[in-house]
């Protein structure tokens, strides 16, 4: 009779609520058993004091990757904003054969539970764009003799460890290898394809790069790294007397964040990845000026390198699961490095300017 009430009462017009899921229900249900050993590992990273717990929102579906994403927002914040690199940072965990969790392990079922042993953090750049910076060098030698290609050096010595960059010397080092044998010029590779035979030798030396090419495109004190003995014999000057002559305020800013990379400079490999086959783990191609055969020598390189085994990632560590304190150590251990990327996107940046 109630229910007969309460039918009679309700207006024709009114709309019935549906039901619905409340948002702290994941759209996705996983296994107990990986939900268990996801929270583990969830755990285990808040524990090591990378990120709070405020830093992980109050519902997800994924806690792996939602502490993924708050490792990287973390980072980001230690980073600062950039203009020219765009640094990314992910992890996975692995089982205990040492084979990422969810990737395919001979002789084992699909379904098979695999128990999670370490954690494995990896970084690189996700979106490597080409900067010209070879006004803003050249007006730095106009202002100074040897300021240029000591700010050049600076960047390419304090990037190395940290941050590696496709700087004009790796382009021409790169030429060697891709075109020329491994040799100064392209002489040998024109013998060895074409002999003596001098219509072949121009023709496949027009549609080639060659050493004028390189010539014309970088200044000479471009094109090699610099060791003190270089430095005098090319003249390079000292970043620190710079700071004190330069009088112009763009062009000091620019000597005072290498002199602050120079300080920063990390020394070791700590984090290097065991490389496999060519490394292109380049955060950004220095050109000297727009679309130059930089870009062409840097594109035959990563073409080249995909076709056999290559790393493209600028570092990574394995940590145990049951040694959290690892974790804390390699955050210290890049804050450095945080601060260096930092004066690596401003130094671009400065350098590559379009007003220069």
């Amino acid at each position: 009779m109630s229910a007969t009430r309460l039918l009679l009462s309700t207006p024709a017009n009114a709309a019935l609520p549906l039901p619905r899921l409340s948002c702290v229900v994941p759209r996705t249900v996983m296994p107990g058993l990986l939900a268990s050993a996801n929270a583990a590992v969830s755990r285990f990273l808040i524990d090591a004091g990378v990120f709070g717990e405020a830093d992980v929102p109050p519902s997800y579906d994924d806690s792996l990757r939602t502490c993924e994403q708050a490792l990287a927002a973390c980072i980001r914040r230690e980073v600062g904003a950039l203009h020219c690199l765009r640094p990314g940072f992910a992890m996975h965990v692995l089982g205990a054969d040492g084979v990422p969790v969810g990737s395919y392990s001979a002789g084992r079922p699909a379904d098979a539970p695999r128990p999670y042993r370490a954690v494995e953090v990896y970084w690189g750049e996700t979106n490597e764009q080409e900067w010209p910076i070879g006004k803003g060098l050249q007006a730095l030698e106009a202002a100074l003799p040897g300021l240029g290609r000591s700010i050049l050096q600076g960047l390419r010595e304090g990037s190395a460890r940290v941050y590696p960059l496709f700087t004009p010397d790796i382009a021409c080092d790169a030429a060697r290898y891709v075109y020329w044998c491994g040799e100064d010029d392209e002489e040998i590779a024109l013998d060895m394809h074409c002999g003596e035979d001098e219509q072949e030798r121009e023709a496949m030396r027009s549609e080639m790069l060659t050493r004028a090419m390189l010539d014309d495109c970088y200044p000479e004190w471009a094109q090699q790294r610099m060791g003190r003995s270089a430095k005098r014999r090319c003249g390079g000057c000292n970043l620190r007397h710079a700071a004190r002559t330069v009088t112009n305020p763009r062009l000091r800013q620019i000597v005072a964040d290498a002199v602050a990379l120079s300080r920063l400079r990390v020394k070791d490999d700590a984090f290097r990845p065991e490389i496999e086959g060519e490394y292109i783990g380049f955060g950004a191609v220095l050109s000297w000026v727009e679309g130059d055969v930089t870009t062409r020598i840097y594109d035959d390189l990563l073409q080249l390198a995909h076709q056999s085994e290559c790393c493209e990632r600028m570092g990574e560590l394995r940590i145990a699961l049951d040694d959290p304190g690892a974790l804390g150590a390699w955050w210290r251990a890049m804050r450095p490095r945080f601060k260096a990327i930092r004066l690596i996107d401003r130094l671009i940046h400065q350098l590559s300017d379009p007003d220069w």
